[in-house]
């Protein structure tokens, strides 16, 4: 597993080599987001994370939420990978960050394989210009990548809507996102979340990035 803590260019020279496979644009630079977030209240309004049930089930995290609850002391970049062809129907979104590897499982990964199983399906409610809204979450069977990781599918009205892909690998945490219904199945949505995942932790771990 990668054991050196990342600066943000350093990230990013790491998702380059790996998003150049897919045919998309390079890593975002992270100094325009570090500026952005830098002068916004931590974290910023309106970003706090909707109220689930059961409560405990709020440590796992939706897709993106990296970017809700960014923390500047660590390491960050972001991308993205169109399906189809650039510009295309659909794309998965990418956040990576980096840390020493305790402050990750702290931030992103607090959970036990007993909890995993109880919240296999739970409910968070969100805000809407029709009021509240309840979403069901559903924990998918974790893939073998890193040390732990978790999948995840929101569904509203019987409809599924997102499907998200979080995974830690030493000082990685890797964050992939995709709205369901564009592009490809589901299924294949997550296998290629999964490969780009295990693509990053590869790249990572060469000698040359150590």
């Amino acid at each position: 597993m990668p054991s050196k803590v990342f600066t943000d260019q350093e990230l990013m020279t790491v998702g380059n080599a790996v998003l150049q496979q897919y045919g998309g644009p390079p890593m975002d630079d992270s100094g325009q987001a570090r500026k952005s977030y830098a002068l916004m209240p931590s974290p910023p309004p309106g970003w706090y994370p909707p109220p689930v049930e059961p409560s405990e089930c709020g440590v796992f995290h939706e897709p993106w939420q990296h970017q809700a609850q960014l923390d500047l002391t660590m390491g960050f970049a972001m991308g993205l990978v169109p399906i189809g062809g650039w510009p295309g129907p659909g794309m998965i979104l990418l956040d990576v960050r980096s840390a020493p590897r305790d402050s990750l499982a702290r931030a992103d990964f607090d959970y036990t394989d007993e909890l995993l199983s109880r919240c296999a399906t739970f409910d968070k409610t969100e805000s809407s210009v029709r009021g509240p809204e309840v979403y069901t979450v559903h924990l998918l069977t974790a893939p073998k990548i890193g040390e732990k990781a978790y999948a995840m599918k929101t569904s509203w009205q019987g409809r599924d809507i997102r499907l998200g892909l979080r995974v830690l690998a030493g000082t990685l945490s890797i964050d992939l996102g995709f709205n369901s219904g564009f592009a490809m199945s589901d299924a294949d949505a997550l296998e290629l979340m999964e490969q780009i995942a295990q693509q990053f932790v590869d790249e990572a771990n060469k000698p040359t990035r150590g």
